[in-house]
């Protein structure tokens, strides 16, 4: 006997559906619809003046089917039926970008997992698409000024869940991978005085303390008639030992005893963790390396012997624990490897690129020589210049601001935030639990906001306020989860570079091998460049 059915879409249904041309028969449930008999008819139903759905063009529409007799009924796979729901009929599909991505998230991970996915968006996706490129099912990566804006200050969204996957410990949380809010903001103002410019002040002569031994081991070198020096690498153990002077109670004294695991060590836990994060299933096969966390925990169980107390993160760190709402001893671990890792590699990355820059371009070098020469007619290596002085040279500025224009600290902001309802950003509609990867990359290289000159290195450009586009320059993040370390960052990049340029005279050597990776941070490939260097004739 023939049944005649009707199927009536709800609301929600029609909010999901009906605006991308279809409405779910049945609620979505499998149960009523297996019921259907070869020759039943299908009466489906949708008016429109009984749908009140807000900001959504919906048109009513009824349509009758027969079930075939030929054909009996098969449910169709729910995991296939998903996914074609995202790729072709979510509010998503209307975003453009590769469709074979909409699929699934790994072709996207399949970029990432050689370091090399900023080259394809830079290159080919942004150029195609436009400044919203759809990555995922559920993910959109984001170029736009405004829709940044609005995304990490006006909305201010919460971090999404890779964050989660970025941690030493999943059920510890940190400044930088904590999603909830609340707990972010208490765990910012225990860390915040460490980066107060007071605190800043009181540890500039650590900061020079590790850059004379820079000098001392640079000097060294060249009286050895040594001139050709991997500055990459030599900048990057300087910078370990900077962090371990100011944060942890004592120089790594790694400029002295060159070679040390720890560099190594963390780039490799750097590539675990996006790996893990964007394929879960290797996470059996690439367990975690106990080096970082048995290092920490040896710094922090010697601070405890001693019993001494240091103006320095760690002791802030340790302080807080056992009070209400401080930290314990294990979260403090986590909490410091996380700085070891973020302070190390971006610092060290963009202190490499500024003085690479400077050396490949010798007509912006004299300009800077000049301008520093200048300020500090004398040198003396027991008195280095102080931040004080460098932070109002303008020049000194300009060239490094061009060099985070080109190389911001993160190439991209984290894993991205997410949507927790529907919402809409700019003239686009991302519903819930849609992830928004924010390029800072694209940002300061759109032709757009930054003119036909955007890939050429002209520090001048930022002599003239005026001429910089209005919230296009973001390399330390924006609103409240932007870097907490920029000022600390900052004033060790111009301590180092002013000096360096200030007592050596530096010369390029070509056709070297410039390719840059990203995983979570950037860095050259090689992990090396070598220039030619020597002492200046100093005044």
């Amino acid at each position: 006997m023939k049944k005649y059915w009707i199927g009536v879409a709800s609301n929600d249904h029609v909010k999901i559906g009906v605006k991308e041309g279809f409405a779910q028969f049945g609620h979505g449930k499998l149960s009523p619809i297996k019921r259907l008999r070869n020759g039943d008819i299908i009466i489906y139903y949708s008016p429109r003046e009984e749908m009140n759905v807000k900001s959504l063009a919906i048109k009513g529409f009824t349509a009758i089917g027969v079930i075939e007799e030929k054909i009996p009924y098969n449910p169709p796979n729910p995991a296939r039926v998903k996914v074609i729901y995202l790729a072709y009929f979510s509010p998503l599909s209307k975003i453009p970008g590769p469709k074979h991505f909409a699929l699934t998230k790994y072709f996207f991970s399949m970029k990432h997992s050689k370091g090399m996915r900023w080259k394809w968006l830079q290159y080919e996706a942004f150029p195609k698409y436009g400044p919203v490129v759809r990555i995922g099912p559920r993910a959109v990566i984001i170029a736009d000024r405004d829709m940044i804006k609005e995304i990490l200050i006006t909305k201010d969204l919460p971090k999404g869940q890779k964050y989660e996957q970025l941690r030493t410990g999943p059920e510890f949380p940190t400044l930088l991978t904590a999603r909830d809010k609340t707990f972010h903001k208490q765990r910012r103002q225990i860390i915040a005085p460490a980066f107060s410019f007071k605190y800043l002040n009181s540890i500039e002569p650590l900061i020079h303390k590790c850059i004379n031994e820079l000098i001392v081991k640079l000097d060294e070198m060249i009286s050895q008639n040594q001139h050709t020096v991997n500055i990459y690498k030599m900048i990057q153990l300087c910078s370990l030992d900077i962090i371990g002077e100011t944060t942890f109670g004592g120089s790594f004294k790694f400029i002295e005893n060159g070679e040390h695991p720890l560099p190594r060590k963390i780039f490799q836990e750097l590539r675990r963790r996006i790996k893990t994060g964007m394929y879960p299933f290797l996470k059996p096969f690439m367990k975690q390396d106990p080096y970082l966390l048995n290092f920490m925990t040896s710094l922090i169980k010697k601070r405890r012997q001693e019993n001494s107390k240091k103006k320095d993160l760690l002791e802030i760190l340790l302080n807080t624990s056992g009070g209400e709402g401080g930290m314990l001893d294990i979260e403090v671990q986590h909490q410091a490897i996380e700085f070891l890792i973020a302070g190390s590699d971006t610092t060290n990355f963009s202190i490499s690129m500024v003085m690479i820059k400077l050396i490949q371009n010798p007509d912006k070098m004299n300009i800077l020589v000049k301008e520093i020469e200048e300020a500090f007619p004398e040198f003396n290596i027991d008195k280095l210049p102080s931040h004080d002085e460098l932070k109002h040279l303008p020049y000194l500025n300009a060239v490094i601001n061009e060099t985070l224009r080109l190389h911001p600290i993160n190439y991209d902001v984290g894993p991205g935030r997410i949507t927790t309802e529907d919402t809409m950003i700019g003239d686009y509609f991302f519903p819930k639990g849609t992830t928004l990867v924010i390029n800072m990359y694209r940002l300061h290289h759109s032709p757009k906001y930054w003119g036909d000159d955007v890939e050429e290195y002209i520090p001048e450009r930022w002599l003239d306020p005026e001429k910089i586009p209005k919230d296009c320059f973001l390399p330390f993040s924006a609103g409240t989860r932007n870097c907490i370390g920029q000022n600390f960052a900052m004033m060790e990049i111009r301590i180092m570079v002013a000096t360096l340029i200030r007592r050596y005279k530096f010369e390029d050597i070509p056709n070297q091998d410039m390719d840059i990776i990203h995983f979570f941070t950037a860095s050259l490939k090689t992990k090396q460049y070598n220039i030619k260097i020597n002492l200046r004739d100093l005044k």
